[in-house]
C-alpha cells in the first residue's frame, strides 16, 4: 500500500513538473542583483521581488511576466510607484510598466503580487513549483521560500526539494528554504512539504522540562563565557554583546554573513524600531555594515574575527 502511495505521489510530481510555470522579466536586461522572497500560504502565494536593474538610456516601457492569475500587482521604481497595465494571455499575465523616470544605469525595482498558480495539493502534502525566467543575466541571485504554517520538509528532503538548497532555517514559526547563485538567467525550483507532526501526542509536562533545562544550560554556558572574557584586554568578543546584538550576529553568521533587514526581523522577532537600534549599535562598532537595497536594507557581517564563536 505504501509503495502504491509513493508511486502515485511521484507520478503526480512528474505531471506537475512538466507543466509550464511563469515568472518575471520578459525583455533581455542586465541585473546587478535579483532577489525573490516567496511566502507560501495554505492556498495562496505572496511574491516579493527586489531587483537592481540596469537600464539603457531612453528606455521607457518594461514588461514583466507573471503567473496567469497574478493579483494585487504593485511595482516600485527607486521606491516610487509606477503606472502599469496588465493584460492576460494564454498561460501568463503581462504587466507593462512605465519606466520613463528610470536613471541611466542601475535602478532599484521591487514588485509584489499574489498568486495560487504555482501551489499544488498532493494527497496530504503541498507543492510549490515555479520556473523563474529573468529575461537577462543576474550577477547575484537569491531565492527564499517560506513554507506554509504547520508544514515541514520530509525527512528525505533530497527527494522533495530541487535543486539542493544552500540553507534551511526557521524564523521560529515556519521553515525557510534558500538558494543563491551567480550569473544565471533562469531558475527552476520545486519544494514539497508535509504537515508537521510536532506536538501530536506530546505531554505538556515533559515539554516544559526540556524548555527549562535548555534555559539553564544556555544560562550557565553564557555565564561561563562572560566570566572567561573578563580577563581579556579590550577585545571585542561574543560575551561583550548584548543578548539582542548576539541574536543579530548569530542570524547573520547562520546565513553566510548577509540578510535583508526584514529577514532579520522575521528571525529575531524584534520590532522595526528595536532592530534598527541594534543594527546601529553594531554598525558603530564595526561589526556589521548596512547597505540600502531598494525599499529595504541589506545587513552584512563585516568582521567575523572580532566576534568569538
Amino acid at each position: 500500500m505504501k509503495a502504491m502511495s509513493f508511486l502515485f505521489l511521484m507520478s503526480s510530481v512528474f505531471l506537475v513538473i512538466i507543466s509550464p510555470s511563469f515568472s518575471f522579466a520578459e525583455d533581455s536586461h542586465v541585473f546587478d542583483s535579483y532577489s525573490i522572497f516567496v511566502d507560501v500560504g495554505s492556498d495562496v502565494i505572496s511574491y516579493d521581488h527586489d531587483i537592481v536593474l540596469v537600464f539603457e538610456e531612453g528606455e521607457h516601457i518594461h514588461d514583466f511576466v507573471f503567473a496567469p492569475d497574478a493579483k494585487d500587482v504593485r511595482v516600485l521604481l527607486n521606491d516610487l510607484p509606477v503606472e502599469c497595465d496588465s493584460s492576460f494571455e494564454v498561460g501568463k499575465t503581462i504587466v507593462s510598466c512605465d519606466m520613463h523616470s528610470a536613471l541611466s544605469g542601475k535602478n532599484y525595482v521591487s514588485a509584489e503580487y499574489m498568486s495560487s498558480y504555482s501551489l499544488f495539493d498532493l494527497e496530504n502534502m503541498k507543492m510549490f513549483k515555479d520556473s523563474f525566467d529573468f529575461g537577462g543575466a543576474a550577477t547575484d541571485f537569491k531565492l527564499s521560500v517560506k513554507l506554509p504554517l504547520g508544514y515541514v520538509l520530509p525527512a528525505r528532503s533530497d527527494y522533495f526539494v530541487t535543486p539542493t538548497p544552500d540553507i534551511i532555517y526557521s524564523d521560529g514559526r515556519r521553515h525557510i528554504v534558500s538558494w543563491e547563485a551567480e550569473n544565471v538567467s533562469s531558475f527552476d525550483v520545486s519544494v514539497i512539504a508535509e504537515p508537521s507532526s510536532a506536538g501530536a501526542g506530546v505531554s505538556f509536562v515533559p515539554l516544559l522540562f526540556y524548555v527549562f533545562f535548555g534555559f539553564f544550560v544556555v544560562y550557565f554556558v553564557r555565564s561561563y563565557l562572560v566570566n572567561r572574557k573578563r580577563s581579556e584586554v579590550k577585545e571585542l568578543v561574543y560575551s561583550h554583546l548584548l543578548e539582542s546584538e548576539s541574536a543579530v550576529v548569530d542570524a547573520l553568521r547562520a546565513n553566510m554573513g548577509v540578510l535583508r533587514q526584514k529577514e532579520l526581523q522575521d528571525i529575531t522577532s524584534f520590532s522595526k524600531a528595536k532592530l534598527s537600534r541594534v543594527i546601529s549599535n553594531l554598525e558603530s562598532r564595526g561589526i556589521v555594515r548596512k547597505k540600502q537595497f531598494g525599499n529595504s536594507n541589506k545587513i552584512f557581517l563585516v568582521d567575523d574575527g572580532k566576534v568569538k564563536k
